[in-house]
């Protein structure tokens, strides 16, 4: 029988390696989508995994969920930090891999990136994530009103920009 928790601050080799090849991926494309910066977006993932492994556990079904709250925090964290308000950190849409390089998408990427930052954060993880509202306000550690507020507030900034203004 498969445990369903880890002896906290005992994760081993093994576990680490599941959690990192099934998470990286989504881990780093998050990231990168928040914060336009691919070098940041991988120091991010590793730090949220060093975390993962300091932790040394957690329930299997809240795996996926701690991970991304971690790393959306450390991001958040990155973000309003002193030293970051002085790069440019805004990634240029060719430098974000999609799946497939249309022309429009890169257009609504720029726009994405050009978000206010919470509101870009819930943007991500609701389209690109699917994540509901409730799981949105779990992992950013908010209200579901105030998610709906800042998935409205989006749509609106960004129905204006496809407008023309």
């Amino acid at each position: 029988m498969q445990k369903e928790t880890l002896v906290p601050g005992s994760i081993c080799e093994e576990e680490l390696n599941r959690l990192v090849d099934a998470y990286s991926g989504i881990l780093l494309g998050l990231c990168r989508l928040t914060l336009g910066d691919t070098a940041m977006a991988q120091d991010i993932v590793q730090e949220t995994f060093l975390k993962a492994w300091q932790k040394g556990g957690f329930r299997k079904e809240t795996e996926k969920a701690w991970l991304i709250r971690v790393a959306m925090n450390l991001c958040h964290d990155y973000h309003r930090s002193r030293w970051w308000k002085h790069i440019d950190h805004k990634a240029s849409a060719d430098d974000i891999v999609i799946a497939e390089p249309d022309p429009a998408d890169r257009e609504i990427l720029s726009m994405v990136q050009d978000l206010p930052f919470r509101e870009r954060q819930i943007v991500i993880l609701y389209f690109w994530n699917c994540m509901t509202l409730d799981d949105i306000a779990q992992t950013l550690g908010i209200s579901q009103a105030t998610v709906f507020r800042g998935l409205d507030k989006a749509k609106k900034l960004l129905k204006l920009e496809l407008e023309g203004g």
